[in-house]
């Protein structure tokens, strides 16, 4: 399908055997390498280990979320509103102000990129597909939206098994209302949507900033709690208290929009990921050799 060479430039880090530090401090990480287990650890650990347990059955095909809204990946819905063209990307999931780069090599693909640009669209949606415990193939109804900056051509370079190499930017949310074609692999045939757009600044005046913006109030407070509970029990991986005033909770896309905060989270999650699985490993190893020494 695609290769994603996405480039984390919302979080340009400075990495040390100790300190991940965020450039912008927005927000900084510590990593303190800890042998002694804690309580914190302890709890992060657990937390953690289900959490890929919810990802090893998502990354399996099935959704526990029950609050991610799908709808079936069949031809049906609304017919009227803005044919869109539609890329699935399985698990992945950009956000407003990303700048992802795929690399496109299938037919479809290839076949879907040459109308963006012939049309001058160059825009699509990319929704999260999941698998019912049934085997029905689902897709999230609200996608993010990816506009084409750049098209490269490698077919050359690359004895055609890539054929474009493009930068996007993620411009916004779409709403999908129904599905006009689904995609075949092996042919040029690409999935075709109906959506609405969803989240605009439109939406934003008709709700008003004053409405808005009071409901991240609680967050800045959860989020403050947990950043005091990491530093309390002296986790190994842990936001700075600096990084509480500046949270990111505004409206739009910009870097102090709450876009932000998740890319943040999202980051966090992959540290303390990358954590566990190097615990798991090295937990492996010590059992692989203690077996090796009775035997």
């Amino acid at each position: 399908m695609t290769h994603d060479t996405t480039h984390d430039t919302t979080h340009d880090t400075l990495i040390s055997r100790c300190v991940i530090r965020k450039s912008s401090e927005l927000s900084v990480l510590n990593i303190h390498n800890s042998l002694s287990t804690r309580w914190w650890g302890v709890k992060s650990r657990l937390f953690i280990l289900l959490l890929f347990f919810n990802c090893f059955l998502l990354s399996s095909g099935y959704s526990i979320n029950s609050r991610i809204e799908t709808m079936p990946m069949e031809i049906g819905g609304s017919s009227e509103g803005q044919k869109t063209a539609c890329f699935p990307l399985g698990s992945t999931v950009y956000t407003p102000g990303e700048s992802p780069t795929l690399s496109i090599f299938e037919p479809r693909y290839r076949a879907m990129y040459n109308h963006i640009l012939l049309t001058g669209t160059r825009r699509f949606v990319v929704p999260r597909t999941f698998q019912s415990s049934s085997g029905r193939q689902l897709m999230s109804r609200y996608a993010p939206v990816l506009y084409l900056d750049d098209l490269k051509d490698v077919s050359g370079s690359t004895g055609d098994a890539v054929k474009y190499v493009c930068s996007h930017s993620c411009i916004g949310v779409a709403r999908i209302d129904g599905v006009t074609r689904l995609s075949s692999a092996g042919s040029d045939t690409w999935m075709e949507v109906v959506t609405a757009p969803f989240g605009s600044d439109d939406d934003v005046e008709r709700m008003g900033r004053s409405a808005i913006l009071p409901a991240t109030r609680g967050l800045r407070e959860a989020y403050a709690k947990l950043v005091d509970s990491q530093h309390e029990g002296d986790a190994d991986i842990r936001f700075t208290k600096d990084s509480v005033p500046t949270l990111a909770l505004d409206t739009g896309e910009g870097r102090e929009s709450i876009w932000e905060t998740v890319r943040l989270w999202a980051r966090f999650r992959r540290q303390k990921g990358g954590q566990v699985e190097r615990d798991i490993q090295e937990g492996l190893q010590v059992k692989i050799l203690e077996y090796l020494k009775e035997g």
